[in-house]
Protein backbone atom coordinates (compact mmCIF):
# COMPACT_ATOMS: atom_id res chain seq x y z
CA UNK A 1 0.00 0.00 0.00
CA UNK A 2 2.78 2.56 -0.49
CA UNK A 3 4.68 3.89 2.65
CA UNK A 4 1.42 6.41 3.18
CA UNK A 5 -1.10 3.75 2.76
CA UNK A 6 -3.09 5.08 0.55
CA UNK A 7 -2.34 2.43 -2.47
CA UNK A 8 0.41 0.75 -4.51
CA UNK A 9 3.17 3.53 -5.66
CA UNK A 10 3.15 4.82 -9.28
CA UNK A 11 6.22 6.03 -9.45
CA UNK A 12 10.34 4.39 -9.67
CA UNK A 13 13.28 6.42 -9.91
CA UNK A 14 16.34 4.31 -10.49
CA UNK A 15 20.34 5.52 -10.73
CA UNK A 16 23.43 3.77 -9.69
CA UNK A 17 22.37 -0.40 -10.15
CA UNK A 18 24.79 -2.08 -13.03
CA UNK A 19 23.04 -1.74 -16.16
CA UNK A 20 22.13 -5.51 -16.58
CA UNK A 21 20.35 -5.50 -13.31
CA UNK A 22 18.70 -2.23 -13.44
CA UNK A 23 17.70 -3.60 -17.20
CA UNK A 24 16.25 -7.10 -15.50
CA UNK A 25 14.71 -4.75 -12.69
CA UNK A 26 12.91 -2.63 -14.84
CA UNK A 27 11.86 -5.13 -17.15
CA UNK A 28 9.92 -7.22 -14.27
CA UNK A 29 8.31 -3.93 -13.69
CA UNK A 30 7.32 -3.26 -16.89
CA UNK A 31 5.66 -6.65 -17.77
CA UNK A 32 4.30 -7.10 -14.19
CA UNK A 33 3.85 -3.49 -12.46
CA UNK A 34 1.69 -2.03 -15.37
CA UNK A 35 0.25 1.06 -13.43
CA UNK A 36 3.94 1.94 -12.47
CA UNK A 37 6.30 4.46 -13.85
CA UNK A 38 9.76 4.20 -13.80
CA UNK A 39 12.60 6.29 -14.40
CA UNK A 40 16.21 5.90 -15.56
CA UNK A 41 18.88 8.59 -14.10
CA UNK A 42 21.76 6.83 -15.24
CA UNK A 43 23.63 7.50 -18.56
CA UNK A 44 22.62 4.51 -20.85
CA UNK A 45 19.23 4.52 -22.30
CA UNK A 46 17.38 1.79 -20.88
CA UNK A 47 14.35 0.30 -23.25
CA UNK A 48 12.43 -0.48 -20.16
CA UNK A 49 12.15 2.36 -18.55
CA UNK A 50 9.28 5.00 -19.20
CA UNK A 51 11.93 7.63 -19.80
CA UNK A 52 15.33 7.25 -19.70
CA UNK A 53 18.19 9.32 -20.83
CA UNK A 54 19.64 8.03 -24.38
CA UNK A 55 23.40 7.10 -24.17
CA UNK A 56 25.21 10.04 -23.28
CA UNK A 57 28.85 11.15 -22.63
CA UNK A 58 30.12 11.60 -19.07
CA UNK A 59 30.38 15.48 -19.72
CA UNK A 60 26.75 15.74 -21.10
CA UNK A 61 24.94 13.38 -18.48
CA UNK A 62 26.24 15.70 -16.15
CA UNK A 63 25.22 18.55 -17.75
CA UNK A 64 21.67 16.84 -18.01
CA UNK A 65 21.58 15.91 -15.02
CA UNK A 66 22.41 18.99 -13.41
CA UNK A 67 19.68 20.92 -15.29
CA UNK A 68 17.07 18.36 -14.07
CA UNK A 69 18.17 19.14 -10.45
CA UNK A 70 18.37 22.71 -11.27
CA UNK A 71 14.67 22.64 -12.67
CA UNK A 72 13.52 20.86 -9.37
CA UNK A 73 15.04 22.56 -6.74
CA UNK A 74 12.74 26.24 -8.41
CA UNK A 75 9.91 24.39 -7.52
Amino acid sequence: KGLDGKGPYDLALFMGFPYYMEFVILSALKHFSTNLKTISLDRFYNPHATWSFPNLSVEDWSKSFEIILNKLGEK
